[in-house]
């Protein structure tokens, strides 16, 4: 019970607290976590994939948890630590202390912590180290197109990720309609969770949408996630009916959604639709992410969860292919029309 609870718990006080923030954040320029290149699972062929620092939904699950806040976050990177204490010193918010007597390791208060950076500033074998750059527009668009001959021989292009990209809504159509300007493929990883004024925009310029839905049942979705999926759901029925390109996600998750009736409900969903989707792509749990949750000092709530094997969703990929959805587990790999 106290599983369900933390849970519950979590995304209700974090969701609470963003969604105060998503209409100030809506213009603001975000912070970037990285810039990653050469990838080829998240959408056809190689790509870029830029992740943008925010996100109004709370995924326990979460694999980019530094990409949840839109604010700057410390990485404490335990084994560079010297423990010489010059950052406890420092810290003018009295934020950091040690873990013990021992002095083994150090502990920040996120709550008290103030990021001012003194504490990274001040770390000479920088065990502490500050996550999400304010990078200029330009640079971003510089560093994407330097693969441009891979995305021509591939026929891949740029992804936004994150994080959420429609968190920062003004800005994420600035840079989808910069790279078609360019000619570049471009997809956007997104819940759809926002207004759909914004996602009718954001359509516009995107070749392909990586759309996830996580669960079927509002009730378990609001439990987990602190909304539920009626605003997802009602998106994704309006990207079909513009014959948008989308891709569906389903995290597979364990006692969430890796459940027959889940996946009976997201056949009768997608039936439904006006136009089919392109495909579903399964990605099964896993725990990879479990490090980034003690670095930045946060709880994990499927802590020492083992990883979910691929024979463990290979029933619902047969389920979802027999009733005529095309199927993956762990998404496309290479070049795919779109």
């Amino acid at each position: 019970m106290f599983f369900f609870e933390l849970i519950n718990t979590n995304a209700v006080r974090i969701n609470q607290r963003l969604g105060k923030k998503m209409e100030k954040e809506k213009d603001r320029v975000p912070l970037i976590t990285e810039i990653q290149r050469y990838c080829i699972s998240d959408g056809p062929g190689i790509r870029t994939l830029i992740f943008l620092k925010g996100c109004s939904l709370d995924c326990p699950w979460c694999h980019n948890p530094e990409c949840k806040s839109p604010e700057i976050d410390i990485y404490y990177h335990e084994d560079k630590c010297q423990k010489c204490g010059k950052c406890i010193e420092i810290c003018p918010q009295r934020a950091i202390s040690w873990l013990s007597s021992k002095k083994e390791a150090i502990l920040r208060d996120r709550e008290k912590c103030s990021k001012c950076l003194k504490c990274v500033e001040s770390c000479p074998l920088k065990a502490l180290e500050k996550v999400g750059q304010a990078l200029a527009f330009d640079r971003i668009i510089d560093e994407a197109l330097r693969d441009r001959a891979f995305y021509e021989t591939s026929r891949g292009g740029i992804t936004l990720s994150g994080g959420e990209p429609l968190f920062f809504p003004e800005y994420s159509l600035k840079l989808l309609k910069k790279f078609k300007a360019e000619m570049i493929h471009t997809a956007v990883e997104t819940s759809g969770s926002y207004k759909w004024e914004i996602l009718e925009e954001i359509a516009e310029y995107t070749d392909l949408f990586l759309y996830d839905i996580k669960c079927m049942d509002p009730t378990m979705h609001k439990r987990f996630i602190g909304v539920d999926n009626k605003l997802i759901l009602n998106n994704l029925r309006k990207l079909s009916a513009v014959k948008a390109n989308i891709r569906i996600r389903v995290p597979v998750i364990p006692r969430f959604n890796n459940n027959k009736e889940n996946f009976e409900l997201l056949v009768d969903y997608l039936q439904s639709l006006e136009n089919p989707v392109l495909a579903v792509d399964l990605l099964p749990f896993h725990n990879s992410a479990e490090k980034k949750y003690i670095q930045l000092g946060l709880n994990y709530a499927y802590k020492g969860e083992p990883f979910m094997e691929k024979k463990e969703v290979e029933w619902i990929k047969d389920f979802l292919e027999k009733n005529n959805i095309t199927t993956t587990i762990g998404g496309i790999i290479g070049p795919e029309e779109v």
